[in-house]
């Protein structure tokens, strides 16, 4: 139960993703069409794109790569990370952020919310924003961001 828990509330915020992206005008397009579809010069996304070799050289996925001819060009990947109660996740950060660093071919956001993370690891992962990794936004945050017509 705690599994389909943590699935639903990560879902959650892909949806809350989802949505202000529809609402700022982006259209959602199937993965395998999103790349031919950016020579269309209008605002798109896609969820779960195939963006490359993870540091482990296996497939990697982003939750989302957003195209916009004026203020996202090259594209930008958003990344989702829900955590409700603790665990292990965080020993999974690093892994994360060494990809978004390393291996991810677009500038990224990642939303970070659900405080069940420790507050050391939000701590670092806020650290790391530099190169590749533009911000580090709660789900308010990135409200906030995307007011202010960043998205």
């Amino acid at each position: 139960m705690r599994k389909a828990g943590a699935k639903y509330t990560g879902t959650q915020l892909e949806k809350f993703i989802q949505d202000r992206l529809l609402e700022r005008g982006y259209k959602l397009v199937p993965k395998d069409k999103f790349k031919p579809a950016t020579y269309l010069q209008q605002p798109i996304f896609a969820k779960q794109y195939y963006i490359g070799k993870s540091i482990y050289e296996t497939n990697m996925y982003c939750d989302f790569v957003v195209y916009h001819p004026e203020k996202h060009p090259d594209c930008l990947i958003i990344e989702s990370k829900w955590q409700q109660t603790g665990g292990s996740v965080d020993e999974k950060y690093p892994y994360v952020i060494l990809n978004i660093q390393q291996r991810h071919p677009h500038k990224t956001i990642m939303l970070l919310d659900g405080g069940g993370y420790k507050k050391q690891a939000e701590e670092w992962i806020r650290k790391q924003v530099g190169n590749n990794l533009l911000h580090v936004f709660s789900m308010v945050q990135f409200q906030t961001w995307a007011n202010k017509g960043n998205l």
